[in-house]
C-alpha cells in the first residue's frame, strides 16, 4: 500500500464552451475578484504536483498562472472525455500511473479531497477509476484515473462516445461518498454553470444575504410595495439593501455642481461623502449595461453596509426568486404563468392562484 500521503499530478479542466456563462471562459469569470480557477487551485496546492491546464482558448491568459497548458487532443470541443484523455496522456507521458481531474468552475472542493480518493486507490489496487460522490449524485471529472486507460478513451471518443458515464461503465470504479466524511452544509461538489450559480455561490461565502425580487408591469405598485417592505423589516432590526433597474436613461447629479464636472471631466468612478451619507458616480462607457449579477456582487464589497436581505425591483426577466405584483385595473395577464422563480403574488384583490396570495394593502 502506498503512503497516504503521496503526491499525484492534477489536471484542472477549462477547455468547456461556457454557454450559459454567455460564452466566457468559466476558469476566468470572478468570484469576488477572484477567478474561479484560483480556488480550485488553492485547494490542490501542496497536495498534488505537478499541475496542468486543460484550456482551447485564451491561451496568454492561462498561462500567466504559471502552469503546464494542455490543449485536446481531438478538436471539435467535444467534450469533457477530450479532456480527461488530455490529462491521461500527459499523465502517462510523465511516466505516472494516475492523475487527478478537477473541473475549474468547483470553487468549495473539501480539503480532505485528495487523501480521500488517494486512500480508497491505495486500498483496492485492480481499480481503473475513483469517483467523487455527493447528495446522490456521481461526479466523474472529480477524480483519480488510471492512465493506462488513455488509448481506450480515445478509441471510445472516436467512436463517437461523449457522456462520461457511457464510458466509464466498462471501468473498474469506485466512489467516495463525500456526505458521510465531509460536514459542508452545501454540496462541496457545486459546480458555477450560471450568473445565478455565482450569487448563490457569495451567498454560501457569507458574503451575500437572502435575495427577492419584485416583478409586476409598469403601474402595478412594485416601488409602493418594496418602501413598505423596507419599512416594516427595518422596524424589526431587519437592515434591507435595494437594486432598482431603470430601463431610461437616468441621472442623480445636477449640472453644474462639482461632483457632476468632476464626473464630465472623466472621473470613473466619481465618490461623494458627506457626515451623511456618501455615492458612488460609475458611468457604463461602453454602453454595455451590466447583468444583474454584476450588480448584486456590489453588495458583496466594502464599504457598503452589510444587509439582511437584498430587494430586486425590476428584472422580471432574470432568474431570481421573485413577488410578483398584480393589479387586474393595469390589464395586463400574470407574470407568474410563465416564470417558475414567481414564489407568490399580491394583490389588492382575492385570487385563485396556484401558487400563495397575499393581500396588497395589508403588508404587516
Amino acid at each position: 500500500m502506498k503512503n497516504i500521503n503521496e503526491i499525484i499530478p492534477c489536471v484542472i479542466l477549462a477547455g468547456g464552451k461556457g454557454r450559459r456563462m454567455g460564452g466566457k471562459e468559466k476558469g476566468l469569470i470572478n468570484l469576488l475578484d477572484r477567478p474561479l480557477i484560483s480556488y480550485v487551485l488553492e485547494k490542490v496546492s501542496g497536495k498534488a504536483a505537478p499541475i496542468a491546464l486543460n484550456i482551447n482558448t485564451n491561451f496568454e491568459k492561462f498561462k500567466n498562472f504559471g502552469y503546464e497548458i494542455l490543449e485536446d487532443p481531438l478538436k471539435g470541443h467535444l467534450g469533457p472525455l477530450v479532456g480527461i484523455l488530455a490529462s491521461l496522456n500527459w499523465a502517462k507521458n510523465i511516466r505516472q500511473k494516475w492523475v487527478l481531474t478537477l473541473p475549474c468552475d468547483t470553487p468549495f472542493l473539501p480539503q480532505n479531497l485528495i487523501e480521500s480518493l488517494l486512500k480508497v486507490k491505495n486500498e483496492n489496487p485492480d481499480l481503473d477509476l475513483v469517483v467523487a460522490k455527493s447528495r446522490g449524485f456521481n461526479h466523474p471529472v472529480i477524480a483519480l484515473w488510471k492512465t493506462d486507460n488513455n488509448l481506450i478513451l480515445k478509441k471510445a471518443i472516436e467512436e463517437g462516445i461523449r457522456k462520461i458515464d457511457i464510458f466509464t461503465s466498462q471501468l473498474k470504479t469506485a466512489h467516495v461518498d463525500f456526505d458521510e466524511i465531509d460536514e459542508s452544509k452545501s454540496d462541496p461538489f457545486t459546480n458555477l454553470n450560471s450568473p445565478k450559480d455565482l450569487v448563490i455561490a457569495m451567498q454560501i461565502l457569507g458574503k451575500l444575504p437572502p435575495i427577492f425580487g419584485l416583478a409586476g408591469w409598469s403601474g402595478s405598485g412594485k416601488t409602493t410595495l418594496c418602501a413598505k417592505l423596507i419599512e416594516n423589516f427595518t422596524k424589526i432590526g431587519i437592515n434591507v439593501g435595494t437594486l432598482k433597474h431603470a430601463h431610461h436613461k437616468f441621472d442623480i447629479d445636477k449640472p453644474g455642481k462639482d461632483s457632476y464636472n468632476l464626473r464630465k471631466a472623466g472621473a470613473r468612478p466619481m465618490i461623494i461623502s458627506s457626515k451623511e451619507r456618501f455615492a458612488l458616480v460609475q458611468e457604463n462607457d461602453s454602453q454595455e449595461e451590466k447583468s444583474l449579477f454584476e450588480m448584486l456582487e456590489i453588495f458583496a464589497k466594502s464599504p457598503l453596509n452589510k444587509c439582511d436581505v437584498i430587494i430586486v425591483e425590476g428584472y422580471k426577466n432574470e432568474n431570481i426568486p421573485k413577488l410578483e405584483v398584480f393589479r387586474r385595473e393595469i390589464g395586463k395577464t400574470f407574470l407568474h404563468s410563465d416564470d417558475n422563480n414567481i414564489f407568490a403574488i399580491a394583490s389588492d384583490e382575492k385570487l385563485n392562484t396556484d401558487i400563495p396570495s397575499l393581500d396588497l394593502n395589508n403588508i404587516s
